[in-house]
């Protein structure tokens, strides 16, 4: 069955790149993948990108010039991974969904980053798994699942174990859509997930057997549901 799976960038990237937590996650997806399947992986930003927008925004860039600044890191941290993924992958980093399907005509798995200015990852996640016609999209972050309020900012912030998409939205119309500010999901990527009937499965990504147990047994801290 074809998947899609989006990965943090900032599991295996912060003050420095940890290597062992990239493998971990890559061998997890070489390992549950058959060989034949067509998976694609989203690689985020994560803390670099946050470093180097706000180092561009010191220095005068606007909105859009800060998503540019974004992607570009994505792109650097999924072309890590595709390293760390070896021979499944297609060996260079997809820019758009045309280009997601010829690799996987390929090579079994594609990964990419960002696409365009002003979309998220999670967004790109939500067209690559419509694009490739998966079922589910599974999302490793740094903490459990969804909650209410940022969980770093916020210790009484409440998991929400599972919603549907129409609640989902309802609760991110509260929030800013800031290049580079804390947004797990977007409404844009859950319109996409929505309208194809693809359930989101948001997992603890800093476990690596958490990934493997979405993959294979449909387990998340966070389940959305058309």
């Amino acid at each position: 069955m074809p998947l899609t799976i989006k990965i943090g960038g900032h599991l295996f990237a912060k003050d420095g790149v940890d290597l062992q937590q990239l493998r971990s996650i890559a061998n997890v997806i070489r390992e549950c993948h058959d060989g034949n399947d067509r998976w694609a992986v989203v690689v985020g930003g994560g803390e670099p990108a946050r470093l180097y927008i706000e180092a561009a925004r010191e220095l005068g860039a606007d909105e859009a010039r800060c998503d540019e600044i974004a992607i570009a890191v994505t792109r650097v941290h999924a072309t890590l991974m595709l390293l760390a993924l070896g021979d499944l992958a297609y060996p260079e980093v997809v820019r758009d969904v045309g280009e997601l399907r010829r690799a996987l005509a390929v090579r079994p798995i594609a990964v990419t980053g960002g696409f365009w200015p002003g979309q998220s990852t999670f967004a790109v996640a939500a067209l690559c798994a419509e694009a490739t016609g998966s079922r589910r999209l599974i999302m490793a972050t740094n903490v459990r699942g969804l909650y209410d309020k940022d969980p770093r900012r916020y210790p009484d912030a409440k998991l929400i174990e599972e919603i549907t998409y129409d609640g989902l939205m309802e609760f991110l119309a509260k929030t800013s859509h800031a290049a580079g500010e804390y947004r797990m999901i977007d409404s844009v990527g859950l319109s996409v997930l929505k309208r194809s009937g693809i359930n989101l499965l948001i997992v603890d990504g800093r476990s690596p057997e958490s990934i493997r147990r979405a993959i294979l047994y449909n387990e998340a801290g966070t389940v959305v549901r058309p």
